[in-house]
Protein backbone atom coordinates (compact mmCIF):
# COMPACT_ATOMS: atom_id res chain seq x y z
CA UNK A 1 0.00 0.00 0.00
CA UNK A 2 2.88 2.32 0.78
CA UNK A 3 4.28 1.89 -2.72
CA UNK A 4 0.83 2.42 -4.23
CA UNK A 5 0.41 5.64 -2.26
CA UNK A 6 3.82 6.85 -3.42
CA UNK A 7 2.96 5.92 -7.00
CA UNK A 8 -0.28 7.92 -6.80
CA UNK A 9 1.71 10.87 -5.47
CA UNK A 10 4.26 10.57 -8.30
CA UNK A 11 1.41 10.30 -10.81
CA UNK A 12 -0.26 13.48 -9.59
CA UNK A 13 2.96 15.49 -9.48
CA UNK A 14 4.00 14.24 -12.91
CA UNK A 15 0.54 14.94 -14.33
CA UNK A 16 0.83 18.51 -13.06
CA UNK A 17 4.16 18.75 -14.88
CA UNK A 18 2.61 17.22 -18.02
CA UNK A 19 -0.05 19.94 -18.02
CA UNK A 20 2.56 22.66 -17.58
CA UNK A 21 4.75 21.27 -20.36
CA UNK A 22 1.78 20.91 -22.74
CA UNK A 23 0.55 24.43 -21.97
CA UNK A 24 4.01 25.93 -22.39
CA UNK A 25 4.60 24.11 -25.68
CA UNK A 26 1.30 25.28 -27.13
CA UNK A 27 1.90 28.84 -25.91
CA UNK A 28 5.28 28.99 -27.65
CA UNK A 29 3.74 27.60 -30.84
CA UNK A 30 0.86 30.10 -30.73
CA UNK A 31 3.23 33.05 -30.27
CA UNK A 32 5.42 32.02 -33.21
CA UNK A 33 2.40 31.25 -35.37
CA UNK A 34 0.90 34.65 -34.66
CA UNK A 35 4.14 36.37 -35.66
CA UNK A 36 4.48 34.42 -38.92
CA UNK A 37 0.84 34.42 -40.03
CA UNK A 38 -0.57 37.64 -38.51
CA UNK A 39 2.08 40.21 -37.61
CA UNK A 40 4.30 39.87 -40.70
CA UNK A 41 1.42 39.78 -43.27
CA UNK A 42 0.09 43.01 -41.77
CA UNK A 43 3.36 44.70 -42.75
CA UNK A 44 3.91 42.86 -46.03
CA UNK A 45 0.89 42.87 -48.38
CA UNK A 46 1.86 39.98 -50.67
CA UNK A 47 -0.87 37.79 -52.23
CA UNK A 48 1.39 34.74 -52.57
CA UNK A 49 2.72 35.07 -49.01
CA UNK A 50 1.22 31.69 -47.92
CA UNK A 51 3.03 29.92 -50.76
CA UNK A 52 6.34 31.57 -49.86
CA UNK A 53 5.93 30.54 -46.22
CA UNK A 54 5.00 27.04 -47.36
CA UNK A 55 8.16 26.74 -49.47
CA UNK A 56 10.38 27.97 -46.63
CA UNK A 57 8.63 25.58 -44.26
CA UNK A 58 9.07 22.76 -46.78
CA UNK A 59 12.81 23.41 -46.99
CA UNK A 60 13.12 23.36 -43.19
CA UNK A 61 11.04 20.19 -42.93
CA UNK A 62 13.15 18.63 -45.69
CA UNK A 63 16.32 19.44 -43.75
CA UNK A 64 14.82 17.86 -40.64
CA UNK A 65 13.88 14.71 -42.53
CA UNK A 66 17.25 14.34 -44.26
CA UNK A 67 19.57 15.44 -41.46
CA UNK A 68 17.73 14.54 -38.24
CA UNK A 69 15.19 11.83 -39.13
CA UNK A 70 11.46 11.19 -38.95
CA UNK A 71 10.55 13.81 -36.38
CA UNK A 72 8.42 14.65 -34.56
CA UNK A 73 7.57 11.13 -33.48
CA UNK A 74 3.93 10.09 -33.08
CA UNK A 75 2.05 8.55 -30.16
CA UNK A 76 2.15 5.25 -32.03
CA UNK A 77 5.95 5.55 -32.41
CA UNK A 78 6.32 6.39 -28.71
CA UNK A 79 4.28 3.42 -27.50
CA UNK A 80 5.92 1.09 -30.02
CA UNK A 81 9.37 2.21 -28.87
CA UNK A 82 8.41 1.53 -25.26
CA UNK A 83 6.96 -1.92 -25.98
CA UNK A 84 10.10 -2.94 -27.87
CA UNK A 85 12.73 -1.53 -25.51
CA UNK A 86 10.90 -0.92 -22.23
CA UNK A 87 11.68 2.78 -22.43
CA UNK A 88 11.33 5.91 -24.57
CA UNK A 89 14.70 7.26 -25.56
CA UNK A 90 15.17 10.78 -24.22
CA UNK A 91 18.85 11.59 -24.76
CA UNK A 92 19.09 13.92 -27.79
CA UNK A 93 15.46 13.06 -28.63
CA UNK A 94 13.39 15.58 -26.70
CA UNK A 95 15.13 18.53 -28.37
CA UNK A 96 14.64 16.96 -31.82
CA UNK A 97 10.94 16.43 -31.17
CA UNK A 98 10.53 19.94 -29.82
CA UNK A 99 12.36 21.73 -32.64
CA UNK A 100 10.80 19.71 -35.49
CA UNK A 101 7.29 20.11 -34.05
CA UNK A 102 7.74 23.86 -33.67
CA UNK A 103 8.74 24.10 -37.35
CA UNK A 104 5.85 21.94 -38.59
CA UNK A 105 3.18 23.65 -36.51
CA UNK A 106 4.46 27.23 -36.89
CA UNK A 107 4.61 26.99 -40.68
CA UNK A 108 0.93 26.08 -40.81
CA UNK A 109 0.73 22.32 -41.29
CA UNK A 110 -2.79 20.94 -41.00
CA UNK A 111 -1.70 18.82 -38.05
CA UNK A 112 -1.99 18.88 -34.27
CA UNK A 113 0.53 19.04 -31.41
CA UNK A 114 -0.37 15.78 -29.64
CA UNK A 115 2.12 13.68 -31.64
CA UNK A 116 5.15 15.77 -30.67
CA UNK A 117 3.96 16.12 -27.09
CA UNK A 118 3.71 12.33 -26.83
CA UNK A 119 7.38 11.98 -27.78
CA UNK A 120 8.50 14.81 -25.50
CA UNK A 121 6.49 13.57 -22.53
CA UNK A 122 7.39 9.95 -23.21
CA UNK A 123 11.07 10.81 -22.90
CA UNK A 124 10.38 12.84 -19.76
CA UNK A 125 8.46 9.96 -18.15
CA UNK A 126 11.28 7.52 -18.92
CA UNK A 127 13.82 9.92 -17.41
CA UNK A 128 11.72 10.17 -14.25
CA UNK A 129 11.27 6.40 -14.14
CA UNK A 130 15.02 5.85 -14.48
CA UNK A 131 15.85 8.19 -11.63
CA UNK A 132 13.14 6.76 -9.38
CA UNK A 133 14.27 3.19 -10.18
CA UNK A 134 10.79 2.12 -11.29
CA UNK A 135 9.98 -1.25 -12.85
CA UNK A 136 8.99 -1.47 -16.51
CA UNK A 137 5.38 -2.11 -15.47
CA UNK A 138 5.29 1.06 -13.41
CA UNK A 139 6.99 3.03 -16.20
CA UNK A 140 4.41 1.78 -18.70
CA UNK A 141 1.54 2.69 -16.38
CA UNK A 142 3.04 6.13 -15.84
CA UNK A 143 3.57 6.63 -19.58
CA UNK A 144 -0.02 5.74 -20.49
CA UNK A 145 -1.28 7.83 -17.60
CA UNK A 146 0.70 10.83 -18.80
CA UNK A 147 -0.42 10.45 -22.43
CA UNK A 148 -4.03 10.28 -21.26
CA UNK A 149 -3.48 13.40 -19.16
CA UNK A 150 -1.90 15.16 -22.15
CA UNK A 151 -4.91 14.35 -24.36
CA UNK A 152 -7.25 15.54 -21.63
CA UNK A 153 -5.37 18.83 -21.29
CA UNK A 154 -4.82 19.58 -24.98
CA UNK A 155 -8.41 18.71 -25.96
CA UNK A 156 -9.94 20.10 -22.76
CA UNK A 157 -11.49 16.64 -22.39
CA UNK A 158 -11.09 15.57 -18.76
CA UNK A 159 -12.37 12.05 -19.42
CA UNK A 160 -9.94 11.18 -22.23
CA UNK A 161 -7.73 9.17 -19.88
CA UNK A 162 -10.71 7.35 -18.41
CA UNK A 163 -11.78 6.55 -21.96
CA UNK A 164 -8.43 4.82 -22.53
CA UNK A 165 -9.02 2.62 -19.48
CA UNK A 166 -12.50 1.68 -20.73
CA UNK A 167 -11.06 1.00 -24.20
CA UNK A 168 -8.53 -1.53 -22.95
CA UNK A 169 -11.17 -3.45 -21.04
CA UNK A 170 -14.26 -2.90 -23.17
CA UNK A 171 -14.63 -6.61 -23.98
CA UNK A 172 -14.95 -7.42 -20.28
CA UNK A 173 -18.54 -7.35 -19.10
CA UNK A 174 -17.72 -6.49 -15.50
CA UNK A 175 -15.74 -3.68 -13.96
CA UNK A 176 -13.37 -5.10 -11.37
CA UNK A 177 -11.71 -3.40 -8.45
CA UNK A 178 -8.44 -2.92 -10.34
CA UNK A 179 -10.20 -1.18 -13.21
CA UNK A 180 -12.05 1.09 -10.80
CA UNK A 181 -8.74 1.94 -9.18
CA UNK A 182 -7.22 2.78 -12.58
CA UNK A 183 -10.23 4.94 -13.46
CA UNK A 184 -9.90 6.78 -10.15
CA UNK A 185 -6.16 7.27 -10.68
CA UNK A 186 -6.73 8.60 -14.21
CA UNK A 187 -9.42 10.96 -12.96
CA UNK A 188 -7.26 12.36 -10.15
CA UNK A 189 -4.15 12.66 -12.31
CA UNK A 190 -6.12 14.31 -15.10
CA UNK A 191 -7.34 16.90 -12.62
CA UNK A 192 -3.76 17.81 -11.70
CA UNK A 193 -2.81 17.89 -15.39
CA UNK A 194 -5.63 20.27 -16.20
CA UNK A 195 -4.62 22.51 -13.29
CA UNK A 196 -1.09 22.81 -14.68
CA UNK A 197 -2.32 23.32 -18.24
CA UNK A 198 -4.95 25.92 -17.37
CA UNK A 199 -2.50 27.77 -15.14
CA UNK A 200 -0.23 28.35 -18.14
CA UNK A 201 -3.19 29.24 -20.35
CA UNK A 202 -4.38 31.72 -17.75
CA UNK A 203 -1.04 33.50 -17.96
CA UNK A 204 -1.20 33.50 -21.77
CA UNK A 205 -4.91 33.55 -22.73
CA UNK A 206 -6.02 32.58 -26.24
CA UNK A 207 -8.42 34.48 -28.46
CA UNK A 208 -10.29 31.31 -29.36
CA UNK A 209 -10.43 27.92 -27.68
CA UNK A 210 -11.34 24.44 -28.89
CA UNK A 211 -15.12 24.76 -28.92
CA UNK A 212 -18.17 24.88 -31.17
CA UNK A 213 -20.92 27.45 -31.56
CA UNK A 214 -24.23 25.61 -31.24
CA UNK A 215 -27.61 27.37 -31.17
CA UNK A 216 -28.36 28.91 -27.78
CA UNK A 217 -31.52 26.96 -27.04
CA UNK A 218 -31.92 23.17 -27.34
CA UNK A 219 -35.46 22.17 -28.24
CA UNK A 220 -35.86 18.42 -28.60
CA UNK A 221 -37.86 17.42 -31.69
CA UNK A 222 -38.92 13.89 -32.55
CA UNK A 223 -38.30 14.52 -36.26
CA UNK A 224 -34.56 14.33 -35.59
CA UNK A 225 -34.96 10.54 -35.42
CA UNK A 226 -35.67 10.51 -39.15
CA UNK A 227 -32.43 12.29 -40.01
CA UNK A 228 -30.13 10.76 -37.36
CA UNK A 229 -29.39 7.58 -39.39
CA UNK A 230 -28.39 9.72 -42.38
CA UNK A 231 -25.95 11.75 -40.29
CA UNK A 232 -24.58 8.57 -38.72
CA UNK A 233 -23.98 6.90 -42.10
CA UNK A 234 -22.40 10.02 -43.61
CA UNK A 235 -20.10 10.31 -40.59
CA UNK A 236 -19.02 6.69 -40.90
CA UNK A 237 -18.40 7.06 -44.63
CA UNK A 238 -16.36 10.21 -44.12
CA UNK A 239 -14.25 8.40 -41.52
CA UNK A 240 -13.57 5.69 -44.09
CA UNK A 241 -12.72 8.36 -46.69
CA UNK A 242 -10.25 9.95 -44.27
CA UNK A 243 -8.45 6.62 -43.87
CA UNK A 244 -8.53 5.99 -47.63
CA UNK A 245 -6.90 9.36 -48.19
CA UNK A 246 -4.23 8.37 -45.68
CA UNK A 247 -3.44 5.26 -47.72
CA UNK A 248 -3.49 7.28 -50.96
CA UNK A 249 -1.05 9.95 -49.75
CA UNK A 250 1.25 7.28 -48.30
CA UNK A 251 1.44 5.67 -51.75
CA UNK A 252 2.15 9.05 -53.34
CA UNK A 253 4.95 9.69 -50.86
CA UNK A 254 6.45 6.26 -51.52
CA UNK A 255 6.97 7.25 -55.16
CA UNK A 256 9.05 10.27 -54.14
CA UNK A 257 12.51 9.09 -53.15
CA UNK A 258 13.64 12.61 -52.23
CA UNK A 259 12.35 13.75 -48.77
CA UNK A 260 13.34 17.35 -49.50
CA UNK A 261 11.28 17.42 -52.70
CA UNK A 262 8.30 15.82 -50.95
CA UNK A 263 8.41 18.35 -48.10
CA UNK A 264 8.59 21.30 -50.50
CA UNK A 265 5.70 19.97 -52.60
CA UNK A 266 3.61 19.66 -49.44
CA UNK A 267 4.58 23.21 -48.46
CA UNK A 268 3.54 24.58 -51.86
CA UNK A 269 0.18 22.79 -51.71
CA UNK A 270 -0.30 24.00 -48.16
CA UNK A 271 0.23 27.59 -49.32
CA UNK A 272 -2.11 27.19 -52.31
CA UNK A 273 -4.84 25.72 -50.13
CA UNK A 274 -4.33 28.57 -47.64
CA UNK A 275 -4.89 31.11 -50.42
CA UNK A 276 -8.31 29.50 -50.93
CA UNK A 277 -9.18 29.56 -47.22
CA UNK A 278 -7.17 30.13 -44.02
CA UNK A 279 -9.14 27.27 -42.45
CA UNK A 280 -6.91 24.84 -44.35
CA UNK A 281 -3.99 25.95 -42.19
CA UNK A 282 -3.17 24.58 -38.75
CA UNK A 283 -4.90 21.86 -36.77
CA UNK A 284 -8.25 23.62 -36.57
CA UNK A 285 -8.20 23.86 -32.77
CA UNK A 286 -8.54 27.64 -32.64
CA UNK A 287 -10.48 28.00 -35.90
CA UNK A 288 -13.34 25.69 -34.99
CA UNK A 289 -15.26 28.27 -32.94
CA UNK A 290 -15.13 31.16 -35.46
CA UNK A 291 -15.84 28.73 -38.29
CA UNK A 292 -18.91 27.30 -36.57
CA UNK A 293 -20.44 30.76 -36.02
CA UNK A 294 -21.32 31.20 -39.69
CA UNK A 295 -20.78 27.72 -41.15
CA UNK A 296 -24.46 27.19 -42.00
CA UNK A 297 -24.40 30.41 -44.01
CA UNK A 298 -21.63 29.13 -46.31
CA UNK A 299 -22.40 27.42 -49.64
CA UNK A 300 -22.71 23.65 -49.59
CA UNK A 301 -19.85 23.22 -52.05
CA UNK A 302 -17.51 25.35 -49.92
CA UNK A 303 -18.21 23.27 -46.82
CA UNK A 304 -17.61 19.99 -48.64
CA UNK A 305 -14.45 21.34 -50.26
CA UNK A 306 -13.16 22.45 -46.87
CA UNK A 307 -13.96 19.17 -45.15
CA UNK A 308 -12.60 16.83 -47.81
CA UNK A 309 -9.76 19.17 -48.75
CA UNK A 310 -8.53 19.50 -45.18
CA UNK A 311 -8.69 15.72 -44.73
CA UNK A 312 -6.56 15.32 -47.86
CA UNK A 313 -4.14 18.06 -46.84
CA UNK A 314 -3.72 16.62 -43.34
CA UNK A 315 -2.75 13.22 -44.66
CA UNK A 316 -0.59 14.72 -47.40
CA UNK A 317 1.36 16.82 -44.90
CA UNK A 318 2.03 13.81 -42.71
CA UNK A 319 2.96 11.46 -45.58
CA UNK A 320 5.27 14.07 -47.12
CA UNK A 321 7.30 14.65 -43.96
CA UNK A 322 5.30 17.32 -42.13
CA UNK A 323 4.64 14.98 -39.23
CA UNK A 324 2.14 15.69 -36.47
CA UNK A 325 -1.16 14.66 -34.92
CA UNK A 326 -4.32 14.08 -36.96
CA UNK A 327 -7.01 14.21 -34.27
CA UNK A 328 -7.66 17.97 -34.29
CA UNK A 329 -7.84 18.30 -38.10
CA UNK A 330 -9.96 15.13 -38.30
CA UNK A 331 -12.48 16.72 -35.94
CA UNK A 332 -12.44 19.99 -37.91
CA UNK A 333 -12.86 18.33 -41.31
CA UNK A 334 -15.62 16.06 -39.94
CA UNK A 335 -17.36 19.14 -38.56
CA UNK A 336 -17.19 20.90 -41.93
CA UNK A 337 -18.77 17.89 -43.65
CA UNK A 338 -21.27 17.74 -40.79
CA UNK A 339 -22.36 21.32 -41.34
CA UNK A 340 -22.76 20.56 -45.06
CA UNK A 341 -24.93 17.57 -44.21
CA UNK A 342 -27.22 19.36 -41.76
CA UNK A 343 -27.25 22.66 -43.65
CA UNK A 344 -30.83 22.24 -44.78
CA UNK A 345 -32.14 20.44 -41.71
CA UNK A 346 -33.99 22.53 -39.13
CA UNK A 347 -34.54 19.64 -36.72
CA UNK A 348 -31.78 19.89 -34.10
CA UNK A 349 -28.81 20.35 -36.49
CA UNK A 350 -26.45 20.49 -33.48
CA UNK A 351 -27.40 16.98 -32.39
CA UNK A 352 -27.09 15.63 -35.93
CA UNK A 353 -23.69 17.27 -36.17
CA UNK A 354 -22.63 15.52 -32.95
CA UNK A 355 -23.80 12.15 -34.28
CA UNK A 356 -21.90 12.63 -37.53
CA UNK A 357 -18.64 13.81 -35.96
CA UNK A 358 -18.74 11.04 -33.35
CA UNK A 359 -19.20 8.38 -36.02
CA UNK A 360 -16.40 9.81 -38.17
CA UNK A 361 -13.84 10.17 -35.36
CA UNK A 362 -14.62 6.67 -34.06
CA UNK A 363 -13.87 5.17 -37.48
CA UNK A 364 -10.61 7.14 -37.69
CA UNK A 365 -9.37 6.42 -34.14
CA UNK A 366 -11.02 2.98 -33.78
CA UNK A 367 -11.70 3.88 -30.15
CA UNK A 368 -15.35 4.66 -29.33
CA UNK A 369 -14.85 5.59 -25.67
CA UNK A 370 -11.88 7.85 -26.35
CA UNK A 371 -13.75 9.47 -29.25
CA UNK A 372 -16.74 10.16 -27.00
CA UNK A 373 -14.47 11.52 -24.26
CA UNK A 374 -12.77 13.90 -26.69
CA UNK A 375 -16.12 15.25 -27.89
CA UNK A 376 -18.00 15.32 -24.60
CA UNK A 377 -17.55 19.05 -23.95
CA UNK A 378 -17.31 20.08 -27.60
CA UNK A 379 -21.07 19.56 -27.82
CA UNK A 380 -23.80 20.30 -25.25
CA UNK A 381 -23.69 17.81 -22.38
CA UNK A 382 -27.30 16.82 -23.12
CA UNK A 383 -26.06 15.21 -26.35
CA UNK A 384 -23.62 12.91 -24.55
CA UNK A 385 -25.82 9.73 -24.50
CA UNK A 386 -26.58 10.05 -28.21
CA UNK A 387 -22.91 10.69 -29.08
CA UNK A 388 -21.88 7.63 -27.05
CA UNK A 389 -24.46 5.45 -28.81
CA UNK A 390 -23.27 6.81 -32.17
CA UNK A 391 -19.65 5.93 -31.38
CA UNK A 392 -20.40 2.46 -30.00
CA UNK A 393 -22.77 1.67 -32.85
CA UNK A 394 -20.39 2.62 -35.65
CA UNK A 395 -17.55 0.78 -33.90
CA UNK A 396 -19.68 -2.38 -33.75
CA UNK A 397 -20.30 -2.08 -37.51
CA UNK A 398 -16.58 -1.51 -38.12
CA UNK A 399 -15.61 -4.62 -36.17
CA UNK A 400 -18.21 -6.76 -37.89
CA UNK A 401 -17.08 -5.65 -41.34
CA UNK A 402 -13.47 -6.30 -40.37
CA UNK A 403 -14.34 -9.86 -39.30
CA UNK A 404 -16.22 -10.48 -42.52
CA UNK A 405 -13.31 -9.12 -44.56
CA UNK A 406 -10.81 -11.36 -42.76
Amino acid sequence: MRFSTIFVFYSCVLSLLVGIVAGTFLTITNVLTNILWASIPQKIALPIYPVIVGIIGGILVGIIQTRIGNYPTTMHDTLKDFKQTGRVTYRNQIAKNFFSAIVVLTFGASLGPEAALAGILGGLITWVGDHLKMTIQRKEALLKLSLGTMLAAVFRAPFAGVGEVMERGERKKTIGTKKLQRIALYAISTGFGLIGFLAIKHLFPEESTFSLRISDGIVWKWEVVLFAPIAWIVGGLFGVLFLKLETFTDKLAARLANPMLAAIIAGILLGLFAMRSPYFLFSGEHQLLPFSRNALEQPLASLLLLGIGKAFLTNLCFSFGWRGGKIFPAIFSSTAVGFATVKFCSYMPGLLLGILVAASITIILEKPYVSTALLIFLFPLQFFPVILVSSLGIDAVRRRMKRVKN
